[in-house]
Parts: C-alpha cells; structure tokens; sequence
C-alpha cells in the first residue's frame, strides 16, 4: 500500500494527515531555546547574581540591586552570549538526541537507553558551549566587581578575542568540567526525561500528540531537571565568574557553595524554579509545534514502522 501511496503522489497527503510522523529540523532546538532566553533573561541574571553573592538576599532584593546599578538593560546583560549558547549547546543537544532516535540507536520503550543517549548528547553539546557559557556568566555578573575588578567586555566577539589573550586559551573552558557534567545531567533530566514522560502520558491516558500532551509533560519535566541540576549550575557560575586562581579545583568550589551550609547548594533555586517551569514548557511546546507544522515527513522507508507517530521529542 505504500509503496503505491509513493507512485501516486499521495505521500504528502498521508503526511499531513499525521503529523506525528514528521521528524524536527537541526535548528528547532536552538530557535525555540534562544526565544526562551529572551523572555527568561531577567529571571537567569537574578538567579545568577544569588549564585554568587557573598551576603544573602532574597529574589525581590536582588533584582533591586541589578535595576539600581544598570537600570532595565542590566537585565539583559551577556545576552549575545546567551543566545550564542543556545544556538550551539542546546542545538547540538536536540541534535544529538534526535539523531539517537531516528536512527534507532535507542529503541522507544528503552528507558535507560534514552537516559544515556540524554547524557551523551549533553556532553557534545556542552563542550561547543562552555566558552559561550562562561563568557555569559561574566558578563551577567560584571557589574557586581569593584571598578578594578571588571573585565568591562563591550561584547561577545571582544571577550573572545581578549579572554585567551589576556588569560589563555584553556581560560576559556574554565569551569568546564562542571558544565559538562551538568549539561549531561541536564539534557538527560530534560530532554531524555520530557520524553520518557510524554512516552507514559501518551500510552497510559491516551493522550494525543498535542499541546496539552506537550504542555504537561514538560511541566514535570521543569521540576525534575531544576532540582537534579541546581547544585551542579551553582558550582558552574561560581568557577566561571571566579577570579583567576581562586577555584582550582571543584572542591575548593563545593566549599564555597557550602557557605550557607545545607541550603548553599540550592541558593537560587527560587528563581531557577520560577524561570525553568515556563522556560521548559515554552520550550517544548515551541519545539513540537515546529516540528508537528515545519518539520520533515520521515515518511518514505518502505515499513510499516516509518508511519507509526513518533514518540520521541
């Protein structure tokens, strides 16, 4: 039958008919994560500055002391940064993962098998994203140093070109390891998981592939991926945003975070939890109706399981 469906010119009609079947593009991930970025930024630099102040301070005071020093555009420092990471980490994070799919690498009920081909997918996205990353975070947090103290970069291309130049190349991954293993954690609790999820959703409550289906799956998801990866991402923005020297090693940074004792780790979670839950549910709904409306009918492999609804993200 689909062979004949493929002679007479009706494999766009089948297509259209289920749009399940159609597969994202390489891009999806880095648009919808860099639409995300722009509304959340407020929210990231205030999470950010918690992260690393040494006196504490609630989120509503936080944000009064950026508005104080920058006014409205402090809100959106490193924000050419930001969207350069997304469109390299997260893209290549989405990339990776829907590649592991497509091709069967994974296989659907799997879930150990998605939850590693989440960290593999984090670890290649992360290691094109480092640089971006940390310039981001020093830009967020510049203005918090004494005047002597700020690296004053006038843009991402300026901190790329003066970061190896005044402190070398390898400066540029500092704190690398940290974002590695969180960009692993991450992408696994994230996207790995929004999957598994959206997966049960779909074949215990008979849901269909649809925004209601999108919009929860990716609300637990938020939940999920904020609390496993919040440690992680303080330890990253102290190590990024740290004078040169002055974390060597992750321990030196762990104790640090450790500064307000057991809450140490979570400070910022507040604002994390209140960004992330939008930001992931904006962010996956955006990426599913891309692909349900712009993405490519995988259509067209002459078995029966090529026009099965996929299941993947």
């Amino acid at each position: 039958m689909f062979d004949d469906l493929r002679i007479n010119g009706s494999l766009g009609v089948e297509c259209a008919d289920n749009p399940g079947v159609k597969s994202p593009r390489w891009w999806f991930g880095g648009v919808s994560s860099s639409v995300v970025a722009t509304v959340m930024a407020p929210l990231d630099i205030v999470k950010t500055h918690m992260q690393t102040q040494s006196q504490k301070r609630d989120i509503l005071e936080t944000a009064r002391r950026i508005f104080e020093r920058r006014g409205f555009v402090g809100f959106y420092d490193g924000f050419s940064a930001a969207v350069l990471h997304q469109m390299t980490s997260m893209n290549i994070r989405f990339s990776v993962y829907e590649a592991g799919r497509q091709y069967h690498f994974v296989e659907d009920d799997s879930y150990l098998g998605k939850l590693l081909l989440g960290l593999v997918a984090g670890a290649c996205g992360s290691i094109s994203g480092i640089p971006a990353d940390l310039i981001n975070v020093r830009m967020q947090t510049d203005m918090k140093n004494a005047e002597h103290l700020r690296h004053n970069y006038k843009h991402i291309f300026d901190a790329l070109v003066r970061i190896p130049r005044e402190e070398g190349f390898l400066a540029l991954y500092k704190g690398g390891s940290v974002a590695t293993l969180k960009a692993s954690l991450g992408t696994c609790s994230q996207i790995s998981s929004y999957d598994i999820i959206k997966t049960e959703m779909r074949h215990r409550l008979d849901m269909h592939d649809s925004v209601p289906l999108h919009f929860f799956s990716s609300l637990v998801t938020s939940v999920i991926s904020s609390t496993l990866t919040h440690p992680l991402d303080v330890m990253k923005t102290l190590m990024m945003s740290g004078r040169p020297g002055q974390y060597e090693t992750l321990s030196q940074a762990a104790q640090h975070m450790m500064r307000f004792g057991y809450i140490g780790p979570f400070r910022g979670l507040l604002p994390t939890m209140v960004r992330k839950g939008p930001a992931t549910v904006m962010l996956f709904v955006m990426y599913e109706q891309l692909r349900l409306n712009f993405g490519k009918c995988s259509m067209g492999e002459g078995t029966d399981e090529a026009y099965k609804p996929r299941s993947s993200v």
